[in-house]
């Protein structure tokens, strides 16, 4: 008769984490809503119901869930024009985000303001007045030493890091509480070309490349960065590739078993699965749960 196997001998056969189960779990279920949300959106934005969908978003999963979800309440978050991801992983309602999508008839954007700053969240402004905000709050939070950071994500393409260029020598100059979020494609990449490598310094912020499809690799930096932050040692600079064409980071190196999926939730699933890891919530019933919520809150459509 085979030998009845304890808990600790049980738990000391499986494969070693450096991230804990409960908060690998969180960042897939997280991706797993974005998902879900993103094709919400499509599926309404073809039938006309919406003036927007969630393209800008599409495939970046990995990087909106495991860049915010160590955020707090006190700190700051910053998105990008069209890239709502990461504000709903910040806690954002699902019908706020759907009505700053809807059409000018349904269009309630003093709704949407009044929730993003109560939960301390920017929205993209035409004059660049978000950066100005976010870069007092970081300030606020270097001055009280509070501990709250801000994070910025910074749209992909060659003009976005002339955008956000002050704003960035501003944190490494002052050593600010701040962490940017920047995707790449392989041809505008800090970090493409022979001579570069997977860490550097942008106007004295470090910077950290990373594929943004691989949510484990994505995690390790942004709670590193996180951390740095809180404890004020000054701002990080994460550039998540899309196309990695750049030489992938040591974090990357770390959280891969294999070649990583393209999907970045196929990822995370075989992820969790190699390091045996099972949801609390079965994957359909976190699916089928969600879908409900999104049928509550896109109800205003139909009216």
């Amino acid at each position: 008769m085979p030998k009845t196997r304890t808990p600790v001998e049980v738990a000391a056969e499986k494969p070693f984490s450096l991230i804990p189960d409960e908060r690998l779990l969180a960042i897939y279920a997280a991706m797993l809503k974005c998902r879900l949300l993103g094709l919400r959106a499509t599926e309404l934005f073809q039938h006309g119901k919406l003036d927007g969908d969630l393209h800008v978003s599409s495939g970046l999963e990995a990087t909106a869930s495991a860049a915010c979800i160590d955020l707090q309440q006190g700190d700051t978050l910053c998105i990008a024009p069209g890239d709502w991801l990461p504000a709903f992983v910040k806690g954002m309602s699902v019908e706020t985000l759907f009505r700053a999508l809807a059409p000018s008839s349904l269009h309630q954007e003093s709704s949407a303001q009044i929730e993003a700053e109560n939960k301390n969240i920017l929205l993209p402004s035409a004059k660049g007045e978000s950066q100005k905000i976010f870069l007092a709050r970081a300030s606020e939070s270097l001055t009280a030493k509070s501990g709250a950071v801000a994070v910025a994500f910074i749209p992909s393409g060659t003009d976005s890091i002339a955008q956000w260029q002050k704003a960035i020598q501003t944190a490494g100059t002052r050593r600010l509480p701040i962490i940017f979020v920047r995707y790449s494609n392989a041809g505008d990449s800090l970090h493409s070309g022979a001579d570069r490598k997977p860490e550097a310094l942008l106007h004295g912020v470090p910077t950290i490349a990373v594929d943004a499809r691989d949510p484990v690799a994505v995690y390790r930096v942004a709670y590193e960065a996180i951390v740095r932050a809180r404890q004020l040692r000054g701002a990080t600079l994460l550039e998540c590739l899309i196309e990695t064409a750049a030489p992938p980071s040591k974090e990357a190196d770390q959280s891969d078993d294999g070649p990583i999926a393209t999907d970045p939730v196929e990822a995370m699933e075989g992820y969790l699965k190699s390091k045996r890891i099972t949801p609390v919530i079965d994957k359909q019933d976190i699916i089928a749960a969600f879908n409900r919520d999104l049928d509550l809150a896109t109800r205003f459509l139909d009216k």
